[in-house]
C-alpha cells in the first residue's frame, strides 16, 4: 500500500493483517527514484540499525525453497532399478540411461545437472519417502500442514515463525527472516517477529505517490513522524491494550528495514552467474541479504508450476532444471563469499504424485516424495528408505517412510541449537542429516 498522507495512520487495521500484509507499502510498485533514497538517508531522524559481530552459530542461515503444486517425486528421484516403476508409467518413466545416478538403484532427473554437481561435491542430502500420516491431497490443506507442522485447523503460526520467536533474544535485527516475494507463507507467521517481504533489493523502499516525486522526502518524513506519534500516544492508552501501538511500531520497523537494507547492500555484486529466471533472481536476492551482514537467519523462496496433471514430462523437466541450475549458482555465489557452509537450504513440496500415470500423460495428487537438504553442514548422500513402487497403500499410493517433522526437528536442533519441542510441540526422531 503506498503511503499518501495522514489517512494511512487512521485506517482501521487488525494486528494479524498488519503483520502479514501491512508492509506491502514497501517493495511494491515502481522503483523509487534514487534522489528519494538519498533524501531518506540524509534527512531521516531514525538511526540505522546495527548488528554486532555474529558468532559462527548466529551466522547460520536457513533458506527454504518451496516447490508449489506438488512435485512428482518418482520422476525427480527415480527408482531406475524397480521394474514396477516402468510398468506404472508407460509414457512417463525415465530411462536409466539418461538419468543421473545416485546409487542404490536411484537416480536424479536428467535435467537436474546442477543438483547432481552439488551431490557429487557432498553438498546435497536426499531424504527419501517424506510425508505424514493420513495424507491430504488438497493443495491448501497439505501446504498448511507442512507450513504449520501441525494438523490443527486454521493454525495461527508457522514452524519457522515459532523458531524465530524461540530465538528472538539472541539477536536484535529487523532482517532475521525475509520472504522473497509478495505473499508471506504461513511458515513465517509468528507471535512477535517482524518478517519483511522483498521482491528485489532496489525495489524494497517506501513507495510514495509517483505523480509527485518532489514530495517524496517530505511525505516519508511525515509518515515516520505520524507513526512515531501514534505509537507513543497509543502506548499510553490502556484501553487499546498496546496492540495498536504495536501496529505503529511494526510500521516503523518496516520503514527502518528499507533504510538498513539499502545501506548494507551498496556495492553488492553477484559472485556467480545466475540464470535469468524468477527462482534464480529470488535466490540471488537471498544471497545479497545473507552477504550483507544484516543478521539474516531465514530466507523463504516459493516457485510454482509443479501441478502436472497433463503432459508432465516436458513441464516437470524444465521446472526441475530451472530450480537445479538456480541452486548451483546460489551455492557457487556463497562459496566465493565464504558463506556456503553457513547456509542450509531445504527444498520441499506439499505432496508427491500418484504412482500410475493418468490418461493425459500426467500424474494426479499423491503422497510421499523426496526432500532435499543442501549446503551448510549437510551430510551428503541418501537418507531414509525409498518407498516401494510394488508395495503401495490401499489407495495405490506410496507409503511414507519419513515424517516431515523429523526433517524439521533435525534442522532446528542440529543447525540452530533449539529444542524441537519448543517449536513443534512434541518430539520427533532426528535424522543424521548433518555431519
Amino acid at each position: 500500500m503506498p503511503y499518501d498522507d495522514d489517512s494511512f495512520a487512521s485506517r482501521p487495521l487488525d494486528r494479524r493483517t498488519f503483520i502479514r500484509r501491512g508492509i506491502a507499502f514497501v517493495g511494491a510498485g515502481a522503483m523509487t527514484p534514487p534522489a528519494f533514497l538519498r533524501a531518506v538517508f540524509d534527512e531521516q531522524s531514525l538511526p540505522v540499525s546495527t548488528t554486532s559481530a555474529l558468532t559462527d552459530a548466529a551466522k547460520r542461515v536457513l533458506v527454504v525453497l518451496q516447490l508449489g503444486g506438488g512435485n512428482d517425486g518418482l520422476n525427480t528421484v527415480i527408482p531406475v532399478g524397480d521394474p514396477a516403476y516402468a510398468r506404472a508409467r508407460p509414457s512417463l518413466a525415465i530411462d536409466a540411461a539418461s538419468a543421473l545416478p545416485l546409487g542404490e538403484g536411484l537416480a536424479l532427473n536428467p535435467a537436474m545437472t546442477g543438483m547432481k554437481t552439488l551431490y557429487d561435491r557432498g553438498q546435497l542430502g536426499v531424504v527419501l519417502g517424506v510425508g505424514y500420516p493420513d495424507p491430504s491431497r488438497s493443495h491448501f490443506r497439505s501446504m498448511d500442514i507442512w507450513h504449520a507442522a501441525s494438523f490443527e485447523e486454521h493454525a495461527e503460526t508457522g514452524w519457522i515463525g515459532r523458531l524465530l520467536d524461540a530465538t528472538k533474544h539472541e539477536q536484535d535485527s529487523l532482517w532475521r527472516a525475509a520472504n522473497m516475494g509478495a505473499d508471506e507463507p504461513l511458515s513465517l507467521a509468528s507471535r512477535a517477529s517482524f518478517v519483511p517481504s522483498v521482491g528485489s533489493v532496489p525495489a524494497y523502499v517506501l513507495q510514495t505517490d509517483g505523480r509527485l516525486p518532489r514530495e517524496a522526502a517530505r511525505r516519508t518524513q511525515g509518515y515516520v513522524e505520524i507513526q512515531t506519534r501514534q505509537a507513543e500516544a497509543l502506548a499510553r492508552q490502556a484501553e487499546y491494550g498496546g496492540q495498536l501501538a504495536f501496529l505503529s511500531k511494526t510500521g516503523l520497523d518496516a520503514y527502518q528495514s528499507t533504510v538498513d537494507l539499502q545501506i548494507a547492500a551498496k556495492g553488492y555484486k553477484a559472485a556467480a552467474t545466475y540464470p535469468n529466471t524468477p527462482v534464480a533472481s529470488a535466490l540471488s536476492t537471498a544471497a545479497q541479504l545473507i552477504s550483507s551482514d544484516l543478521g539474516t537467519g531465514v530466507c523463504y523462496v516459493t516457485t510454482g508450476g509443479f501441478d502436472t496433471h497433463g503432459n508432465q514430462s516436458g513441464t516437470q523437466n524444465n521446472l526441475l532444471g530451472t530450480v537445479s541450475n538456480a541452486l548451483l549458482a546460489f551455492y557457487d555465489d556463497l562459496a566465493v563469499r565464504g558463506r556456503a557452509n553457513d547456509v542450509t537450504t531445504l527444498v520441499w513440496t506439499e505432496f508427491g504424485r500418484r504412482v500410475k500415470e493418468n490418461g493425459s500423460r500426467g500424474t494426479d495428487h499423491g503422497t510421499a516424495g523426496p526432500v532435499f537438504i543442501v549446503g551448510g553442514g549437510v551430510k551428503g548422500g541418501l537418507h531414509g528408505a525409498q518407498p516401494s513402487v510394488g508395495s503401495l497403500d490401499d489407495n495405490g499410493d506410496l507409503k511414507f517412510s519419513t515424517d516431515f517433522r523429523s526433517v524439521y526437528a533435525s534442522i532446528i536442533a542440529q543447525r540452530f541449537g533449539v529444542d524441537p519441542k519448543d517449536v513443534l510441540g512434541q518430539s520427533f526422531a532426528p535424522l543424521p542429516l548433518f555431519a
